[in-house]
């Protein structure tokens, strides 16, 4: 792969990876549409480690709270184990399958939209209160830890679905971007030691500073769009990210 298609793709991961938008089928669609041979679930996870580099280093004080088990830090603790037990259990099972029927441009122009609408309606509800981190119970952990799960299907956003099922739980939109952000530092962490895994395997020097190059390009988009988003969120709300998904849903059905 040319070094100027590793940096487009590596900024489309770090750009797309934090916002409901589906990062992988962003990889998918940008591969198919410069003629570039698809990377597989390889390449997309190994620039996810540049995206967790960005997580971990934009969320320091929450990190240092879960290190040091005090405060927030235990709901955060909570969360994370068992909101992300379900992700790698659904993953083992259907990557294989996923990868062989759930990746052309139809599939993903369908999940791009569904989900699209999924979040609206979720977004649109009426609270008169909110939840909070404190007075999170263990089912609603269970069920968004569980939905997390669907995001091995391109299209889905695994951000998008989160956000969408802690909207549902009566969270706020900060606390449910707060929920899908601290919950992709494990299904980044079990991403990048499954794509390091394959590097070993390999020991291709070659593929390896291919690698290197997309994760540095990949943090630097990261965390200018985390930083975007958390800021901007409250006063533009999900209603971009929803019309941009749908309509390139309808651009990707009419290829």
């Amino acid at each position: 792969m040319e070094t100027l298609q590793i940096i487009l793709l590596a900024i489309i991961q770090g750009i797309t990876e934090f916002l409901p938008i589906s990062s992988q089928s962003h990889l998918i669609v940008m591969s198919n549409m410069m003629g570039m041979p698809d990377r597989g679930l390889g390449f997309d996870i190994a620039l996810h480690s540049g995206s967790l580099f960005a997580i971990l280093t934009y969320y320091r004080k929450e990190v240092c709270q879960i290190l040091s088990v005090s405060g927030e830090g235990k709901n955060y603790i909570r969360l994370i184990i068992i909101g992300s037990i379900p992700l790698p259990i659904v993953a083992l099972g259907f990557m294989d399958f996923v990868s062989m029927y759930m990746r052309s441009i139809n599939s993903i122009a369908l999940m791009t939209i569904l989900f699209a609408i999924v979040l609206y309606i979720a977004d649109a509800r009426q609270r008169s209160e909110f939840n909070n981190f404190k007075t999170m119970s263990m089912y609603a952990i269970i069920i968004i830890g569980v939905m997390q799960a669907l995001a091995i299907i391109p299209g889905v956003s695994r951000s998008g679905i989160v956000i969408t099922t802690a909207l549902f739980f009566k969270f706020s939109r900060d606390d449910s971007i707060k929920i899908a952000f601290l919950l992709s530092i494990p299904a980044l962490i079990m991403a990048t030691v499954y794509q390091s895994a394959k590097l070993y395997q390999l020991g291709d020097t070659n593929l390896l500073n291919e690698h290197l190059l997309g994760v540095s390009f990949s943090f630097i988009a990261s965390y200018l769009t985390i930083h975007f988003f958390i800021s901007s969120i409250s006063k533009i709300t999900f209603t971009p990210y929803i019309i941009y998904r749908i309509l390139l849903g309808l651009v990707l059905l009419s290829i």
